[in-house]
């Protein structure tokens, strides 16, 4: 190995030519002795990991803006500003969607600036892997597998935000318990199976009633809680009598028999004493004091 060294040396000194230049890195791995890979690397949340793409990015290539989607997953993230002209690509790995990614600013990019482009771009699609495998699991430990609702850790983290927000905005904020009444007596008469049906039914129903602001939770068995930002009493009354309307309309039938299908419902606004455990105790006192009442002789 010594020799080798030793000789082609001496090639160049007799030969009397320069050294060659060093090569030019290319803009991966200039990012990479900068710690960019690194940084990429350094969290599994998505938003965040784009941003500081986006920001090294723009050392390299001019660029407005930056926008990512995933369909399946709903998601939209944009950073910077839009522009005319842009460049557009789908990140997959093993056959795997990982979304899509465009690039635009007011001038169409070059050559050389794609080339650029794409060369940091195969840095991002593993990390965006990992973020979106992160993502998914996050999602799963919050869902109710039967119904597809947040559950009740997930109605535990949005009870304090909305709280907050209302407060922070001067809104109103209500809650609403709901429990399908007699449940125990569905499952004991028709099974489990068809239990499981109402819940995915009522499910649906409170979905398909309550406005785009408003959240849907399964809270535990046959319990479920809105969240209802910037109501009013009258709005409250408004969606109580909707879910009945709703309810009416819907048969419930399995294995050809009929099932007798009501709902309870309390509600409750914040007040300034309150915190989330004295709002959800108030609504759902309501909602039993309403059971009481029915199950009440006449």
């Amino acid at each position: 190995m010594e020799k080798s060294m030793n000789t082609a040396l001496k090639t160049v000194v007799d030969n009397g030519n320069p050294p060659p230049p060093p090569p030019v890195p290319s803009p991966l791995e200039r990012f990479a002795a900068s710690g960019f890979l690194f940084e990429l690397q350094s969290t599994l949340e998505l938003e965040e990991l784009l941003t500081i793409f986006f920001r090294h990015l723009r050392e390299c290539v001019p660029c407005g803006g930056m926008a990512y989607t995933h369909q399946a997953l709903d998601l939209e993230i944009l950073l910077g500003e839009s522009g005319r002209h842009g460049a557009r690509y789908r990140l997959t790995v093993a056959e795997e969607d990982l979304g899509v990614v465009r690039f635009t600013r007011r001038r169409p990019f070059t050559g050389p600036e794609l080339a650029h482009l794409e060369d940091l771009l195969s840095a991002l699609i593993l990390p965006v892997r990992n973020a979106l495998h992160y993502r998914r699991a996050l999602q799963a430990a919050y869902l109710d597998p039967l119904t597809g609702l947040p559950n009740r850790r997930a109605y535990a983290d949005n009870l304090e935000r909305e709280i907050s927000r209302a407060r922070r905005e001067g809104q109103t904020l209500g809650l609403m318990v709901l429990d399908v009444d007699h449940f125990k007596a569905i499952n004991d008469h028709h099974g489990h199976l068809a239990g499981d049906q109402v819940l995915s039914r009522v499910a649906g129903l409170l979905r398909d009633n309550v406005r785009k602001s408003d959240l849907v939770f399964r809270y535990a068995g046959d319990e479920f809680v809105l969240l209802l930002p910037n109501v009013r009493p009258e709005g409250l009354r408004v969606l109580r009598q909707r879910l009945e309307e709703a309810l009416a309309e819907m048969d419930f039938h399995h294995n050809g028999r009929s099932i007798p299908v009501s709902l309870s419902m309390g509600a409750a606004l914040l007040e300034a004493d309150m915190d989330g455990e004295a709002l959800f105790a108030a609504a759902d006192q309501a909602m039993y004091e309403e059971k009481a009442m029915r199950r009440r002789p006449a």
